[in-house]
């Protein structure tokens, strides 16, 4: 009676992995790029992009502003932190795009092509529906994780063991249990946050009509907090002292972290400044955690917080900082947590992957039609994913020491990628390029990490050295696979020879 119930649960588990397992390792995979979106833009940038020294006064960066053709009537002031080595100017909560050198204002080059892979998990370039799509899979990793937790045994056995002498197949599939076992509260995180992430707020969207009829914009004011009443100051001109402001939100606050300074109607009567940033102990962002003061003169006008929202609206606040492992509300333990984010967010991606391989296995003697699609797609579209962000930092190695230009870095993604999808394509399924496109993106890796480390010594700036370290280990992992791989095929091979 019992066989039936887990019957089913397997066939959901391996249907539902193989039909969006692609993907899914698409979506994890640069899922781990974007918990280090800011510090791979500081990686791109090179380490002699930014000069040494202090950062600008605030109040000098208005003037910048002026020179840049930027109206201070409604301008933000990103500051440099602990994740983003660059002030950026920006017009409007949504374009930031004017990254400018903290201690010269000097304009700095933009690094588009590190956006690729974020915007890649984050929408997978189709706006907000492609937002929504991605949540739709972290639903899908949920559904993988709940069947294979009830397909595991809960033997104290599986939880250590990875069986290296008994082929690849009992390999995979101890290394699929024990990823499943040891990472499976982060894999929930990471489902449970990118599901909410856009599908609360389409929800949110959906909803506002119903709770504010004729006027839905009012969930919103809910959220995120009123503007403030502003009385003008007779006789008060606009000379504000923006730094002695951040001092003083400094000490009326303490251990909150400011991230940008906000104008509002600046140069009118009703002018009002804005601090935002992160409030220690609080799981939250700079969206809600603001102070305001008075233009004219400083004087505090309140501000925003999740602290002491309902317990729901401050889960819903907490997706965006857990999903994308920003723990700087855990200012002790961030480095080792954001670390271990990352870790786990690649273990879900090979965990992808060693489930799709088995159900590869399973289906390799049928040699149907299916199997040999999801063979291509499995080995053009992943490797060939892992090859493209390979080549994408080597690229970008390689310009920062002036050997390739830095336009059409992006080319090297796509490009890279397009090849991969081809030639996986173009092969029979018994010749998949699989050896290859891991010694290429071995090779890509390691390049890389020791070109960006050794441009890092002269000038001395190793700020951003474990992206340095990751990408060296990465590479030389990828070529021992590579290096394992033909060894096995080698090994077979003569296996069938010798039958014969």
């Amino acid at each position: 009676m019992m066989g039936a119930p887990r019957a089913l649960v397997q066939r959901v588990h391996a249907g539902a992995g193989s039909v969006f397992g692609a993907l899914l390792f698409v979506i994890l995979l640069t899922g781990a790029w974007s918990m280090a979106h800011e510090d791979l833009r500081t990686w791109f940038r090179g380490p002699a992009a930014l000069a040494p020294g202090p950062m600008l006064p605030l109040g000098e960066w208005l003037e910048i502003a002026r020179r840049q053709g930027l109206a201070l009537t409604e301008l933000r002031i990103r500051l440099p932190d602990s994740t983003r080595s660059v002030v950026e100017l920006c017009p409007s909560p949504k374009d930031c795009s004017l990254a400018l050198d903290p201690a010269t204002g000097r304009e700095l080059d933009p690094v588009r092509a590190a956006d690729i892979p974020f915007d890649l998990h984050k929408s997978l370039f189709l706006g907000f529906p492609g937002r929504i799509l991605v949540s739709l899979f972290g639903v899908v990793l949920l559904l993988l994780i709940v069947a294979g937790s009830a397909l595991h045994s809960g033997r104290l056995r599986d939880l250590k063991r990875l069986r290296r002498d008994r082929g690849p197949r009992l390999l995979a599939h101890d290394l699929h249990s024990l990823i499943g076992c040891w990472a499976g509260p982060w894999l929930l995180l990471f489902g449970l946050t990118g599901a909410l992430s856009g599908l609360g707020a389409l929800g949110t969207l959906g909803l506002a009509g119903q709770a504010f009829p004729g006027a839905p914009q009012q969930a919103f004011v809910q959220l995120l907090g009123a503007p403030p009443e502003v009385v003008p100051v007779a006789g008060a001109g606009q000379a504000l002292d923006l730094d002695r402001l951040l001092d003083n939100d400094a000490a009326a606050h303490p251990g909150f972290v400011a991230q940008s300074v906000a104008l509002h109607r600046w140069g009118e009567p009703q002018a009002w400044v804005e601090v935002a940033g992160i409030q220690p102990g609080l799981p939250s962002t700079a969206v809600f955690e603001r102070h305001a003061y008075r233009g004219a003169d400083g004087w505090p006008l309140g501000g925003s917080s999740a602290s002491g929202r309902g317990f729901w609206v401050q889960a819903f606040i907490a997706v965006q900082p857990l999903h994308f492992a920003d723990y700087r509300w855990l200012p002790q333990a961030a480095p080792l947590l954001r670390a271990l984010h990352f870790c786990m967010a690649l273990a879900a991606a090979m965990l992808v992957l060693s489930g799709l391989y088995l159900w590869l296995e399973r289906r390799r003697t049928r040699a149907g039609a299916g199997w040999q699609v999801l063979l291509r797609l499995v080995v053009g579209g992943c490797g060939g994913l892992l090859v493209a962000c390979a080549l994408l930092l080597c690229a970008a190695a390689l310009a920062n020491l002036g050997l390739i230009p830095r336009q059409g870095l992006g080319g090297w993604f796509w490009g890279g990628w397009s090849a991969s999808l081809l030639l996986a394509c173009g092969l029979p399924p018994r010749r998949q390029p699989l050896a290859l496109l891991l010694s290429v993106a071995g090779l890509a890796f390691l390049g890389a990490g020791v070109l960006h480390l050794g441009a890092s010594l002269n000038p001395l700036n190793l700020a951003v050295w474990p992206i340095d370290l990751v990408l060296s280990l990465g590479g030389a992992s990828a070529l021992w696979a590579a290096w394992r791989l033909v060894s096995i095929t080698r090994s077979a091979a003569l296996a069938d020879a010798n039958v014969y």
